[in-house]
């Protein structure tokens, strides 16, 4: 039995994953007082991601923005500084993660801003960058998308790294695959997109960030893959607790390079455990176990989990992997994880019938029970992202 290394919404449908039932423990943790308020606005005066806007009683979803697509060479510069965020992944020689050579790569170098300028690689293309900006108001919590078009005057387009910057405030910024290879007519622009609607075209998830400023490297040699004018899915996630409204700008940054210098495919994984369910005052662990249908090279993991959530674990029954990386993944952080880089020379292979499992631990100190769902402050996830090579067949992802 495979395991299918995408969601649907995001709920999930892991072919050859096995969902524990959560544990519970209550332990008298003095919820707050509060009761369950929606916020209307955006679309039809439907809820606001079902939950209670942040901050205050009002607040509604941002009905508009604007978005750009643009290509150019070298990194663009940051919307707004991030203040000492840790880069993702290290710029080695070559800008590439751990590219001076074998073994774990080296520690990152950073800016005061996040991570050190991307160096492009010897058989550098222009980049790619889609832009959003949108507004959250007083109080809200909103969920926007755009979609987005790769190029369609080259071939298919390697990307062996990928940066992010966005106004502090973002929960996260994600981009999603699909099957689309045209923006669907009456569909561009900046969209709420709290419904989930959009879902039935998304085909797996590519990029995702919570820092305000990131960047996901691959090792040497390895690279996404996308198709001349395919279309992605990039999407917002604003919590505002202020009494103004937040401007909120994003960005994401593709960079590019021959895809002859790339001759692995690499896949992105979003393992995701929907079953979860925290008591009120009380704590819970939701724990989920994936069978790889193939070899499996980690370049990065990281995990994703809102407001209760209190650590995260990711363990391997692989002897040589666990042998050689210990605990697969931890941490404690759920607003903004940092990734871990793995050893690609040799690559930390993690072999085909062996198992991921992972777990969250919540602590739930309100009067209302806590499951699985899109708002940061009145749901929970459990998901573990991550970048690996060689990508599996699109019908095993």
């Amino acid at each position: 039995m495979r395991c299918r290394l995408f969601t649907v919404l995001p709920l999930a449908v892991l072919v050859g994953c096995a969902d524990e039932a959560p544990s519970v423990q209550f332990d008298n943790l003095s919820p707050s007082a509060g009761g369950q308020v929606t916020a209307t606005g955006g679309n039809a005066g439907a809820p606001l991601l079902g939950s209670p806007p942040i901050g205050g009683a009002g607040g509604a979803l941002a009905a508009g923005g604007a978005a750009g697509i643009s290509s150019q060479q070298g990194g663009a510069p940051p919307f707004a500084s991030g203040g000492g965020v840790p880069p993702i992944g290290a710029a080695g020689a070559g800008g590439i993660a751990g590219s001076t050579g074998g073994g774990v790569p080296p520690s990152p170098t950073t800016t005061a801003t996040g991570p050190a300028p991307y160096e492009p690689p010897p058989g550098s293309l222009s980049d790619i960058q889609f832009m959003m900006q949108s507004d959250v108001p007083p109080g809200g919590e909103t969920l926007m998308c755009m979609f987005a078009a790769m190029p369609s005057d080259r071939g298919v387009i390697a990307v062996p790294s990928a940066e992010s910057r966005f106004t502090p405030g973002s929960h996260h910024l994600l981009a999603y695959r699909t099957d689309l290879t045209a923006i669907p007519a009456g569909q561009t622009g900046i969209w709420a997109c709290y419904d989930g609607s959009w879902m039935v075209h998304q085909k797996g998830s590519y990029y995702e960030a919570q820092q305000p400023e990131s960047r996901r490297d691959l090792p040497p040699g390895v690279a996404h893959r996308f198709n001349p004018g395919e279309v992605v899915i990039v999407q917002t996630h604003y919590l505002n607790p202020s009494t103004e409204v937040l401007s909120a700008h994003a960005q994401l940054t593709l960079h590019t390079i021959e895809l002859s210098r790339v001759p692995n495919e690499a896949g992105s994984i979003i393992f995701t455990d929907v079953n979860i369910s925290v008591p009120a005052g009380g704590k819970s662990r939701s724990t989920m176990t994936c069978t790889l249908p193939t070899d499996f090279n980690p370049a990065l993991l990281w995990s994703h989990m809102h407001k209760q959530g209190i650590n995260f674990v990711a363990t391997t029954d692989d002897p040589a992997a666990a042998a050689t990386l210990g605990t697969l993944y931890e941490e404690k952080d759920w607003s903004e994880p940092h990734p871990r880089a793995y050893p690609f020379n040799p690559p930390a292979t993690l072999h085909a019938g062996t198992h991921i499992t992972f777990s969250c631990d919540f602590q739930n100190p309100t009067t209302s029970t806590l499951t699985f769902g899109q708002s940061a402050e009145k749901n929970e996830m459990c998901i573990l992202h991550g970048m690996y090579w060689p990508r599996m067949s699109s019908s095993a992802e």
